[in-house]
């Protein structure tokens, strides 16, 4: 199982349950040594996006900006109520031209992951989950340049999930040149700003078939065959770790987990099993 989880959401956010110390107690009952905490960061209407957008972008889902504080403070709360070491994070979409936003949060956080579910192209804002095509992938990439490069993110979430609905030139759901291409600029960018690239156990919950890791959604089976090769000739480079994503208290340790340890084995992924907070 895994030792410790920094991606973990709770009732904070309107699409997770339980409360922060359910999923303390669970993390304490797994035996794990650290948890922390990163609901979905809150956005404002005005984020660069219209209103229209924001509610197809299920923004309304994320923490409530007027709940952040609390949060934080009943994290601190807990710290010496249980024998495990709590972190304060959250997880953060990335819009242009909005940077003092994401640095007013990061000054209240122990780290800050990025996770990319929409992002700007296309003289709009495209939904990584069904917008995705070899035409407008590098904006996805783009957004996870120019957001790594503020240097207030630690951590890039599900980094393949650009390849949920992705489409080739063929117009099929297939890993191809521009997605093996855009999974080493991810790589690269990750090792240049030393920041944790995360295989997402979350992900298994949308996999028809959880016993067959070519029909998984992601992980992505191809992508992190990639990653293995790129490991082996670059070693000790890239901050590979697992995160759970947990959006109820049982998901720290679920079978889904249990199936993404199984596949790092079998691809003999090196794992970091610790996040290395400042």
């Amino acid at each position: 199982m895994l030792k410790n989880n920094y991606h973990t959401h709770t009732k904070y956010c309107v699409h997770a349950k339980g409360d922060v110390e359910d999923y303390v107690k669970e993390a304490v009952n797994l035996n794990m040594e650290e948890l922390g905490i990163s609901d979905h960061a809150p956005i404002p209407l005005n984020h660069g996006m219209t209103k229209e957008e924001w509610e197809e972008n299920y923004c309304y889902e994320n923490m409530d900006i007027n709940t952040f504080d609390n949060l934080l403070n009943e994290i601190d709360n807990l710290k010496s109520k249980y024998n495990i070491k709590l972190y304060k994070g959250c997880e953060s979409e990335y819009l242009y031209n909005n940077d003092d936003w994401y640095k007013k949060l990061r000054s209240k956080l122990d780290y800050m992951i990025l996770g990319i579910h929409f992002f700007n192209g296309e003289g709009r804002v495209l939904d990584t989950y069904k917008d995705i095509t070899y035409k407008n992938v590098d904006c996805y990439y783009e957004c996870a340049k120019r957001a790594i490069e503020t240097e207030l993110f630690d951590y890039l979430a599900h980094p393949d999930l650009y390849l949920f609905d992705y489409k080739s030139i063929n117009g099929k759901n297939e890993f191809d040149d521009k997605a093996k291409e855009i999974c080493l600029k991810l790589i690269d960018l990750c090792v240049k700003h030393d920041i944790y690239f995360e295989i997402n156990t979350n992900g298994l919950k949308y996999s028809k078939d959880k016993n067959n890791r070519d029909l998984w959604l992601y992980p992505n089976i191809e992508f992190f065959k990639v990653v293995k090769e790129y490991m082996d000739k670059n070693p000790n480079k890239l901050k590979l770790i697992i995160g759970a994503d947990a959006h109820e208290p049982k998901a720290l340790g679920n079978d889904n987990v249990k199936a993404v340890l199984e596949m790092v084995k079998d691809l003999k992924l090196d794992v970091l099993n610790k996040m290395e907070i400042k």
